[in-house]
């Protein structure tokens, strides 16, 4: 393989290709147990596992088990719940997996570009810094991570066409292209960009149109595995719902979104990013090379859509940039080379061994290789017996329950996220909706904290839970608010 996903390097060197690959997954491993062991489950990983799971073994998807995001990330984990008997364990798995794999992609992308060995461990090894950074990756189960991932299997077996001319080969690097936006739309930008770069190394028009038609065929099998499941109109529903939230007033400026971005990547990398400033600066004034500097810019700029749509600032919108900026990095370098011939592999060398200095002061890396077994609360042990009932988490960040008991949820909806129950027309809506949920079909267990969710507020029955519910126990977790569990009386 290392043959095939390398150029210009000596075909007896494969200890050396696979002594790179294992220090990059070796180093990608330590640092997401450091951030992430099993049953670490935040809010956005809670949310997607609840609805995967309610959606395997009921169905139901965009209907009686909704959220707002594109179907890839559900079904990427019903995939992993089906292979993986024990639920956290699965979705953990996944989370593992999907840095495992980008590790693997970035190394060999990053290693086709630099064509060295040293230089190209040292600088995925700093890719993987701020790649696997916990501000960003949250539990793992992010939909940023996962289209990020499509991105760079295209990018590899891109390569692996641009070297065997191998049609299987043309037809994944399409394909992964057309499934990156289904886990989150805006990656879409990022995806028009690289098919256009992709273009320009595909020599024959018969190739350009296998290309472009592989391209559609994870759109055509997701729309129709939607439409048998009688979901295809829900997620259209879903996609109004969001091109309305977009409209919503921006309560983060993008000055300040721009202002992150370089605090917590760019002003780390300042002299890794200067010098590869001016090696893209000088391809961009050689005529062989200039065309694509500018398409590279482009791509770059199209990882900025993602953060800068969001009326919000989650640390996730900004990980497709902190991970792909890697990725332009490396190609400026080969473009620089292919314009002046003159190889800076021992300046980037040093540069990258200051820039470890730099990343140790900033925020120094931690790094473990164990895995802690589950931890599970008394909340749990009592529930998880139970999954022919349904319980109903009135607490957003503890969605987890969910996942760790089993159980389902009889609302539209997990856990009820305040952004869904605004002061507009869809919030109205929704209020209307979860409140239909509850008193049709309540659900056999609450678990709520001191105070009620900010739905709640708005329920026509404003004693709902004292009336039909009875505290049957508490908990005080660490560094957390207090936890009840109700049982319908």
């Amino acid at each position: 393989m290392h043959k095939i996903l390398t150029s210009n390097i000596d075909k007896d060197e494969a200890f050396k290709f696979y002594f790179g690959l294992g220090v990059c997954i070796a180093a990608t491993i330590g640092l997401f147990l450091s951030f992430v062991q099993p049953g670490d489950l935040k809010t956005d990983g809670s949310i997607f596992a609840a609805v995967a799971l309610k959606d395997l073994q009921s169905g139901g998807l965009y209907l009686n088990a909704w959220e707002n995001k594109p179907p890839g990330i559900f079904f990427t984990i019903e995939l992993f719940l089906w292979l993986i008997p024990n639920a956290v364990y699965a979705v953990f798995t996944l989370a593992l997996s999907g840095f495992i794999l980008t590790a693997a992609c970035l190394y060999v992308v990053i290693l086709n570009n630099l064509k060295s060995y040293s230089s190209s461990i040292l600088l995925t090894l700093i890719a993987l810094y701020f790649t696997v950074y916990e501000n960003n990756i949250a539990d793992g189960l992010c939909t940023e991570i996962y289209g990020t991932l499509c991105i760079l299997l295209s990018m590899v077996f891109m390569q692996i066409f641009k070297k065997n001319e191998k049609i299987a080969a043309l037809m994944l690097s399409a394909s992964f292209i057309g499934l990156s936006f289904w886990y989150k739309e805006p990656i879409v930008f990022i995806s028009i960009t690289l098919y256009f770069i992709s273009l320009q190394f595909i020599q024959s028009n018969k190739n350009k149109i296998i290309y472009s038609i592989s391209m559609a065929i994870p759109s055509i099998l997701i729309v129709v595995l939607l439409y048998f499941k009688g979901s295809f109109w829900g997620y259209i529903d879903s996609i109004k719902y969001n091109l309305a939230y977009l409209n919503l007033e921006e309560s983060i400026s993008l000055k300040v979104k721009i202002n992150d971005f370089y605090t917590r990547l760019i002003y780390p990398l300042l002299t890794l990013t200067l010098f590869f400033s001016y090696l893209g600066y000088k391809a961009l004034v050689d005529r062989k090379t200039s065309r694509e500097v500018l398409f590279q810019i482009l791509f770059l700029l199209s990882t900025f859509v993602v953060f800068a749509l969001s009326p919000h600032n989650f640390g996730h919108y900004y990980y497709p940039a902190f991970t792909l900026i890697f990725v332009v990095f490396s190609r400026l370098f080969a473009l620089y080379f292919e314009a002046k011939h003159v190889k800076l592999k021992w300046p980037l060398i040093a540069i990258c061994v200051f820039t470890f200095y730099r990343i140790d002061e900033t925020q120094k890396p931690d790094w473990t290789f164990k895995i802690k077994p589950i931890q599970e609360d008394q909340f749990v042990r009592f529930l998880k017996d139970k999954k022919d009932k349904t319980l109903f988490v009135d607490y957003v960040v503890k969605g987890d329950y969910y996942i760790k008991t089993g159980m389902l949820f009889p609302t539209f909806l997990p856990v009820a996220l305040p952004i869904h129950f605004g002061e507009n027309k869809s919030g109205f809506l929704n209020r209307e909706r979860i409140w239909k949920d509850l008193s049709s079909n309540p659900p056999d267990y609450l678990i709520t904290t001191y105070t009620n969710s900010y739905f709640s507020w708005f329920l026509p029955e404003s004693k709902f839970y004292e009336n039909n519910y009875q505290k049957i126990d508490s908990i005080l977790p660490a560094n957390e608010n207090v936890l009840y569990l109700w049982q319908h009386k």
